[in-house]
């Protein structure tokens, strides 16, 4: 006896799977969860992009704020305390806007493919 022919498998492009996910879920894992809806996007390489920006900006806002709080109070006995909280003020701030801006841009990705879509559909 021979079995059964598999069902044919559906692949859809990355216009297809970009357009057919939810544009608010997206920004909010983006938003909450820092590349999530990337992930959920299927968005591999905005993906890794936004994990290398994030720790970038995390750095980048930490070494930066923290080290001009020390700069400006380095005669200040307690200038450790304030340097510290200003480092993890930084890196907050940094991982807020690398959220942020990647919430707004997953956003902006489901429009763009749906109008892709929609103008390749077009007569």
């Amino acid at each position: 006896m021979s079995s059964p022919a598999p069902a044919p498998r559906l692949v859809l492009s990355g216009d297809q799977l970009t357009a057919s996910s939810s544009g608010w879920i997206a920004a909010l894992l983006n938003l909450a969860c820092q590349g999530h809806g990337y992930l959920y996007q299927r968005r591999w390489g905005a993906y890794w992009i936004g994990a290398a920006a994030a720790v970038g900006a995390s750095l980048l806002g930490g070494v930066a704020i923290g080290g001009g709080t020390w700069w400006l109070n380095r005669t200040r006995p307690e200038a450790t305390e304030l340097t510290t909280s200003a480092a993890v003020a930084g890196v907050y701030l940094g991982l807020g806007g690398v959220g942020l801006g990647s919430a707004v841009e997953a956003g902006l990705a489901v429009n763009r493919a749906r109008r892709r879509l929609q103008q390749s559909a077009e007569p």
